[in-house]
């Protein structure tokens, strides 16, 4: 049995297939389990999304999809643009080049936007981006509503988008907050925890201090960084963990 695990797809779904492509599910216990952002920077969030949950009506109890920041951000925008237009400029600094916007908009729609936009009424086109959201893919957003903050596998191993409170010991998954999960910096790099942790939102590179570095990195002690920073490296690292043997493989391992 094999544990597949990928992070930080952000809307680019040709590295996500070919990463997928080294996905066997075949066997009936492997499992695969995405770590959130899957949308913004690339230009096919919307596809990103459909993809991950045809997956899951495909194998079903065999792909896990968890949520990270990017989601939490989009849930948020989408839901302040009916009670706090205030949102506007963060929404427009958040999806950059509205790569976001377009992907779940229709050209006729999205050509409106960029009207708006060039007439400078922001909060206009803020507000009818997030209602044609919210309209036309509402399966989606109630999807991403219902995605967990993190997941716990039998061989003391625990998957999340960015980290878990260490400090709290045994006690991590009440004493969490849900904000650590989604979007903690690697704090506990280098540090030994009870339970193998597998994270993304930070880059490798950065984890690493390595120039470049876009593979997957191991610390030394208990935790795997798996965001290899599609947008500059065009390729998305899948780390491995053969369950048989209690080993870990993947690009830079």
């Amino acid at each position: 049995m094999t544990i597949y695990a990928m992070s930080d797809i952000h809307g680019f779904i040709g590295p996500f297939e070919e990463a997928l492509a080294r996905v066997d599910l075949s066997d009936k216990t492997s499992r695969l389990i995405l770590l959130g952002d899957y949308c913004d920077r690339g230009p096919a969030s919307l596809a990103v999304y459909r993809k991950i949950m045809r997956l899951q009506e495909e194998f079903p109890d065999k792909v896990v999809a968890l949520r990270g920041n990017h989601e939490e951000m989009l849930l948020e925008y989408i839901d302040m643009a009916s009670v706090d237009l205030g949102f506007t400029q963060g929404w427009m600094l958040a999806d950059v080049g509205l790569k976001t916007a377009q992907s779940f908009l229709d050209e006729t729609s999205f050509a409106k936007v960029k009207h708006l936009l060039a007439r400078k009424k922001f909060e206009d086109a803020y507000r009818m981006t997030a209602d044609c959201m919210k309209t036309r893919h509402a399966d989606i957003i109630r999807w991403i509503r219902g995605l967990p903050y993190y997941y716990e596998s039998e061989f003391k191993q625990v998957f999340c988008h960015a980290g878990i409170d260490e400090d709290a010991g045994d006690l991590w998954r009440v004493g969490t907050p849900a904000e650590y999960f989604t979007s903690m910096s690697p704090y506990y790099n280098g540090k030994h925890f009870e339970l193998d942790v597998i994270a993304g939102h930070i880059s490798t590179e950065f984890v690493s201090e390595i120039p470049g570095y876009c593979d997957i990195w191991f610390d030394g002690a208990s935790h795997y960084y798996i965001d290899g920073h599609t947008v500059t490296s065009g390729r998305i690292p899948v780390l491995e963990y053969d369950e048989a043997t209690g080993t870990y493989s993947g690009p830079g391992l």
